[in-house]
């Protein structure tokens, strides 16, 4: 039905969107949804420095797209990330716009009201200046881990400087849901050392990412402080073993904890969700 987050059988998903619309009784609720990360793509830009808000840099990058601003979509949708205003430069984020309006007809057919799209990893940074606020002022490798997907993103005093997105090869069929009380989780009905064998490429990938970083982009000058790992991947406890053992990098799990202490009732798996919520509906 989906692969890499994108939407591949438009009427089984649909029928599935619609019987939940129906059993929730959600009809006419307005929703936000993520953008399938696997097409984001950011490009660092500088604008005039009289443009100091959002929305004019957005109007200006969208007058120079196909003239001095070049992205490999040819119907883009983007969004702005200015970390300082006023000093001329702004970041990209860019998607192809078909697969997000995709989203938004599914949607909109179903009953609800789309209102909010937004880019998972970024969305994450909102909430984890939020909930470890000491790490604001600091270059930090934030990692999101699904089950099979892994979302990275650098981010340094606020400024987004890297963004990389990959898969994990893993048999879906071998992982079945749980459910509980209150919540359910996943678990691998196998050898779970399977599974974490195939950890090894993405876990080595982020060693490669940090030494890139420090050494090509920031020629030695930067490097990355700490590393977040987050997610609803089961094997966070495990992730952040092995992370620590290949990098001389404090390694932070987003803990239940640490979650509860500002949203009561809700798990660090369900970062993702809690991040949407943040972000605020712009109206045009």
């Amino acid at each position: 039905m989906m692969v890499d987050g994108i939407i591949e059988d438009e009427l089984a998903f649909f029928e599935l969107l619609k019987d939940h619309v129906k059993n929730w009784g959600i009809k006419g609720q307005n929703v936000s949804f993520y953008v399938p990360e696997s097409t984001v793509m950011m490009k660092a830009i500088e604008h005039p420095q009289e443009l100091e808000d959002v929305v004019s840099i957005k109007q200006y990058v969208e007058m120079e797209i196909g003239r001095t601003i070049h992205l490999p979509f040819e119907n883009p949708l983007i969004d702005i990330y200015d970390a300082k205003q006023g000093d001329g430069k702004a970041t990209i984020f860019a998607t192809n716009a078909e697969e997000v309006q995709k989203v938004v007809g599914l949607l909109t057919d179903a009953g609800l009201t789309p209102v909010v799209a937004d880019i998972k990893v970024i969305s994450l940074i909102r909430l984890v200046n939020l909930l470890l606020p000491n790490l604001v002022n600091t270059t930090t490798l934030l990692a999101n881990w699904s089950i099979n997907e892994l979302s990275l993103v650098i981010y340094s005093f606020g400024e987004v400087e890297f963004l990389r997105f990959q898969t994990i090869e893993t048999e879906r069929s071998k992982w079945q849901s749980r459910y509980t009380e209150d919540d359910f989780d996943y678990f691998y009905n196998d050898e779970i050392s399977q599974y974490q064998n195939a950890l090894f490429e993405p876990l080595a990938e982020i060693e490669r990412i940090i030494n890139f970083y420090q050494y090509s982009l920031n020629k030695g000058e930067k490097g990355v402080d700490q590393i977040v790992v987050l997610g609803d991947s089961p094997e966070l406890k495990y992730i952040a073993e092995m992370l620590e053992s290949q990098v001389t990098l404090p390694v932070h799990i987003l803990t239940d904890q640490v979650m509860e202490e500002e949203f009561p009732n809700f798990k660090a798996s369900q970062a993702s969700l809690i991040s949407l919520a943040l972000k605020e509906v712009v109206k045009a």
